[in-house]
């Protein structure tokens, strides 16, 4: 499967890449292919999402990963669907718009045990914070973390990197 993915910042990349040749690597998906040119890029909830325009007929699937922040204010169909809603039929079942909650860092501190506040509410509890406190994390540091991922843990209790793999293996 060709895939495409666009994240929010240039760090996401290198971390969703990380992930998806490790979830390949160790047999939770197969055949992925990124797509040379387009794989990973970065997208800013509606202000790059046009993008996704350009690729959606050159791939079998465009994953776009984006943070939450809380979980009142965000709203796909607003953030991003809207950018998207003259694409076929055809080309809409190829794109998984997947938000995580509140932010991808979820995902390592889902897999590390550290508790954090999910809603997004808490500015002072968001795992991003939470990795800060605890590990002294950075946002250039992302990259480094996907070795710390505990995918089984995260495929029973991360809604958005469960939805990830099955868009991965479908």
């Amino acid at each position: 499967m060709k895939v495409a993915i666009f994240t929010e910042d240039r760090y996401g990349i290198g971390f969703v890449k990380g992930v998806i040749v490790r979830l390949k690597n160790e047999g939770f998906i197969k055949n992925i292919v990124f797509a040379r040119t387009y794989t990973p890029a970065l997208i800013k909830k509606c202000h790059n999402v046009r993008k996704v325009k350009s690729v959606v007929k050159d791939v079998d699937k465009v994953i776009i990963i984006v943070d939450k922040e809380n979980e009142s204010e965000y709203d796909e169909y607003e953030e991003i669907w809207r950018h998207l809603k003259n694409l076929g039929d055809e080309d809409k079942k190829k794109i998984a718009v997947i938000a995580a909650e509140p932010c991808i860092e979820e995902w390592i501190c889902t897999s590390l045990g550290l508790e954090f506040d999910g809603s997004g509410f808490n500015a002072d509890k968001k795992p991003d914070r939470i990795l800060k406190e605890n590990r002294g994390y950075r946002k250039s540091d992302l990259p480094n973390y996907v070795r710390d991922l505990d995918f089984d843990k995260l495929l029973k209790s991360s809604r958005s990197f469960s939805e990830l793999v099955e868009h991965l293996k479908a």
